[in-house]
């Protein structure tokens, strides 16, 4: 869970920026209130001493329960006349209280011990900026895979049906280790869409998720081999760590030793830990076998469900859509 801790660092920051920004708000306008009025600034000097006031008749003995109501009393006359000064002024009665983003929480992100609505929903949207599907996780999602473009051909249409409902229960019941899935089909079908839908999910659901292309997961270990040792941060930890991997576009990548070593790795040891997977490729199981040695494609063969994808290239039936 370390992009989460980094992701409740950032939305901690946040929050304590929009605090901070809003007392100093009204702090400046505190200050040009007393500037305009002494009174204001002698009745705001007698209120902040209210509460030692009540304090000093709790311990006094006596009848505490009078004496509290008392200081209540003319603590609310106070409260009255400063309100009526602002609005002397012009002013509203609101105008040196601090005006949070979040007034249940007051942009703590807290109430009492219980995380606050608002750091929930920024923890998601940090998550969704940073699990690597940003640019089209706003677009692609279950709701907008449509399948209409799979229409003209039965046999496409009822495994694209099957697909998107296989996807969408992956997602929705998500717990790490359940389920590793492998999309497989030709180019523009929609493995791109389904997998952003599918991280979009699993994130708002409250799981760690990475998104990336192999090209981008390939580099990262590269970089960790040949320059961690000078002391740079390591870079592919993360994907043996999240709950979530989603890896895209297995088999563009430019294939060698080195490569089928780091996907082994990636593949096993979130197998061995029980760690989802989501892969998506364009080649056939038989390119895959061709491609890949033994033990990596019986790993992804036999411990993954495959999700076929059928039909015409979506991009081109929407390019004739269009003309």
């Amino acid at each position: 869970m370390t992009q989460y801790r980094e992701n409740l660092r950032r939305v901690t920051d946040l929050l304590t920026h929009r605090r901070e920004e809003a007392e100093r708000i009204a702090a400046l306008h505190t200050e040009t209130l007393h500037a305009k009025s002494a009174r204001a600034a002698e009745i705001d000097r007698a209120l902040s001493g209210t509460a030692m006031r009540v304090f000093g008749a709790a311990t006094s003995g006596g009848d505490v329960a009078a004496k509290v109501a008392e200081i209540r009393a003319e603590s609310e006359a106070l409260r009255r006349e400063r309100d009526a000064i602002l609005a002397s002024l012009g002013l509203p009665a609101d105008y040196t209280t601090p005006h949070y983003t979040c007034p249940k929480c007051g942009d703590t992100g807290y109430i009492l011990a219980d995380m606050c609505d608002c750091m929930r929903a920024l923890l998601r949207m940090e998550a969704l900026r940073n699990c690597g599907a940003a640019a089209h996780i706003d677009t692609e999602t279950f709701d907008t895979f449509s399948l209409r473009y799979y229409e003209n051909d039965p046999q496409a249409l009822a495994t694209m049906k099957r697909t998107l409902s296989l996807a969408r229960d992956f997602a929705e019941h998500f717990a790490p280790g359940k389920e590793n899935l492998l999309l497989m089909g030709g180019t523009g079908l929609g493995k791109t869409h389904l997998s952003t839908a599918i991280a979009r999910t699993v994130v708002e659901r409250g799981y760690d998720v990475l998104y990336e292309t192999v090209g981008t997961v390939f580099a990262d270990f590269e970089h960790d081999q040949f320059r961690a040792a000078r002391g740079e941060t390591p870079r592919a930890e993360k994907y043996l760590n999240c709950d979530l991997l989603i890896l895209d576009d297995l088999g563009t990548e430019f294939t060698n030793a080195f490569t089928v070593t780091c996907l082994y790795q990636i593949v096993n040891t979130r197998l061995t830990h029980g760690l989802s997977t989501v892969i998506s490729t364009n080649l056939t199981p038989d390119e895959l076998t061709g491609k890949y040695d033994e033990r990596l494609t019986s790993r992804l063969l036999g411990a993954y469900r495959v999700l076929q994808f059928k039909g015409r290239d979506i991009r081109f039936q929407k390019l004739a859509e269009e003309l």
